[in-house]
């Protein structure tokens, strides 16, 4: 009896032995690196910053100048004619979801709705909306055709027949053969539904000049993202060339759990760069005082009384870092890096989108005379975005400022420690 005490003591504190470890391990992560190359300029850089719905997009003027949005896609909050030539102004192109004007079964099969394959109400909705705004917005079809009883759930024949009639409406009209139409809208990617749905588009002379779909992936989910859109380029839409596929535009992004995470943002945005995606819409979901944020807080970026929170300050880095982007690379898959200059210096994203705490980063940083010549000390100022979440975020928080030297052309900077789910911003200066 003693001595099966004795095991049982021995196999405990065993398995409490092997669980701290492992749970420490997995608190730390040590020895990232980071090198940035400012004389390897990248081309043209696609923003991924997009939105969806609002409810008066004139009181957002500020934000919008801020985070240069490209595409903002509206339906059931849409309010004017008028807001998509103010979007447009701006440089962003409104998508408009047709089937949010045109309204939703609210259940599977519903008999008391007028069913858009068996009544003329859609092309009367089409008609008026077209006549509108001719080109000037992409015309989404159909929201979440299938697996959402709500907003259909239909079977492929008839979402196949819906999209097929709405796209034939729109090319009928004076103009519409110029349209941008987009779709299937899925609620997912699903290999098999997109390669059925551009098969029959393909058979059918049904052109898809925007496919778009739903990303809800993150972290270890954005590895298959990337296979996915490998596979969909080189195998999938070769064999449907007649559909005329141009951009690919991922409408709704972040998951629930995701939808206020500073890092998760700028994590995805660099997966969705990395494969070409033309541009992105954020996604609304309820807070936790049950308000969906489809309203004017920019699917969350803004709280309730238009503070700015965290993920907030992500957008707005990630917006200046478009200009002048140049190359980067780290050796750690849950850190995401985004470099860039301007007149005024370089600019360094390094986002910590893991749970771990990362220590000892080392961040080399080559050929600084690109951007400033034969300068050999420069200012660098380092602020930090906390994983604040619901909470406000005024500004970005300072972290340290410090001289620095560039010898033989090439500069290093640690940083101790980043917490979980944080982002450092450096800025270097003369």
């Amino acid at each position: 009896m003693i001595l099966t005490h004795l095991y049982k003591k021995l196999f405990f504190f065993t398995i409490f032995f092997l669980m701290f470890v492992f749970v420490k391990s997995q608190r730390i992560k040590d020895s990232v690196k980071v090198e940035v190359d400012f004389s390897k300029k990248i081309g043209n850089v696609n923003s991924m910053s997009g939105f969806l719905h609002y409810d008066n997009v004139r009181l957002l003027e500020k934000n919008i100048k801020e985070l240069k949005p490209k595409y903002w896609r509206i339906g059931w909050s849409y309010k004017s004619p008028d807001d998509i030539p103010y979007l447009r102004s701006f440089g962003i192109t409104p998508i408009l979801v047709i089937s949010d004007l045109y309204g939703y079964p609210g259940k599977k099969n519903n008999k008391n709705w007028p069913h858009p394959l068996y009544t003329d109400n859609l092309k009367t909705l089409i008609t008026s909306e077209y006549q509108k705004f001719k080109n000037t917005v992409i015309y989404d079809i159909w929201n979440e055709p299938f697996h959402q009883a709500g907003f259909g759930d239909f079977d492929k024949v008839e979402f196949y027949q819906i999209f097929k009639k709405g796209h034939d409406i729109i090319r009928s009209l004076p103009g519409g053969d110029k349209a941008m139409i987009t779709g299937p809208s899925l609620d997912n990617y699903n290999e098999k539904e997109m390669d059925d749905f551009l098969n029959f588009c393909n058979s059918n002379n049904v052109r898809v000049d925007v496919l778009c779909w739903h990303e809800f992936r993150d972290q270890e989910g954005l590895k298959d993202f990337s296979k996915d859109m490998i596979k969909l380029r080189t195998k999938i839409l070769p064999k449907y060339p007649k559909v005329g596929v141009k951009r690919i535009v991922l409408t709704e992004i972040l998951n629930q759990y995701s939808m206020l995470s500073a890092s998760e943002v700028l994590h995805n945005f660099k997966s969705f760069e990395n494969n070409d995606i033309d541009g992105t819409c954020k996604s609304c979901w309820a807070e936790s005082d049950g308000v969906f944020n489809c309203n004017n807080s920019m699917n969350g970026l803004l709280d309730k009384n238009g503070k700015t929170r965290a993920i907030y300050w992500a957008y707005e880095i990630y917006n200046q870092s478009l200009k002048n982007r140049v190359k980067d690379w780290t050796n750690y898959d849950q850190a995401s890096v985004f470099a860039s200059y301007d007149k005024n210096g370089g600019y360094i994203i390094v986002n910590n989108n893991s749970g771990n705490k990362v220590v000892n980063t080392v961040v080399k940083i080559k050929n600084l005379q690109s951007v400033f010549g034969t300068t050999k000390k420069l200012d660098l100022k380092i602020y930090e975005i906390p994983n604040t979440r619901e909470e406000p975020l005024e500004r970005m928080i300072f972290n340290k400022s410090q001289k620095i030297n560039i010898t033989k052309n090439i500069t290093e900077i640690t940083i101790p420690a980043i917490n979980p789910k944080t982002i450092y911003y450096l800025l270097l200066s003369k």
